[in-house]
């Protein structure tokens, strides 16, 4: 459908009772969403995926993807879910390897958001450390905005406001490295 917030961008919603299909375990459900792009016309498409290691819903957007980027926060939960995401990315190319299926499926880097710019705990700063030492840290940073989260309430884009431009600029500084 539509946006409104570009007119070249098209979104297909989402809910929360979508990962009641984690439980399907119907044959060949790991390919719907590859199945269902093909013939799409579109530049660039873009799955927002949660984490379930192993679930599903990670591995139809895993077989759909030629690419990964992780997201993060400076948190320790942050590192975490890039380490659990990692491993089922790992997990999922020695599958393909093990089946003799193609593996063309890169790692773009991780994308560090909700970056408060003032002064940076320990722990924040320690988190972006070990993040940046995987090799994949991808910056600039996504900072901390307050007009992110009251705008998602709306539905609206925040890069509409002023407010916003400074995450706008960052993620399309991020997008540029990504995109091919």
């Amino acid at each position: 459908m539509p946006s409104g917030w570009h007119p070249n961008l098209r979104v297909i919603p989402s809910a929360r009772n979508v990962s009641n299909r984690e439980a399907a375990r119907a044959d060949h459900a790991e390919l719907r969403l590859k199945i269902s792009l093909i013939g799409l016309q579109a530049d660039v498409v873009v799955i927002d995926c949660p984490n379930r290691q192993g679930g599903p819903l990670t591995l139809s957007a895993l077989n759909a993807a030629d690419t990964v980027v992780y997201a993060a926060t400076a948190t320790s939960d942050g590192i975490d879910g890039v380490d659990g995401a990692r491993r089922t990315v790992a997990q999922f190319r020695r599958h393909r390897q093990q089946l003799g299926a193609p593996d063309t499926l890169t790692e773009a880097g991780i994308v560090v958001g909700g970056v408060k710019e003032t002064i940076m705990s320990r722990a924040a700063v320690a988190s972006l450390e070990e993040l940046r030492a995987t090799g994949l840290f991808l910056e600039p940073l996504i900072p901390d905005r307050a007009i992110v989260q009251e705008v998602r309430i709306s539905g609206e884009w925040y890069g509409q406001y002023r407010k916003g431009s400074r995450v706008l600029d960052a993620y399309t500084a991020i997008a540029k490295k990504v995109l091919r």
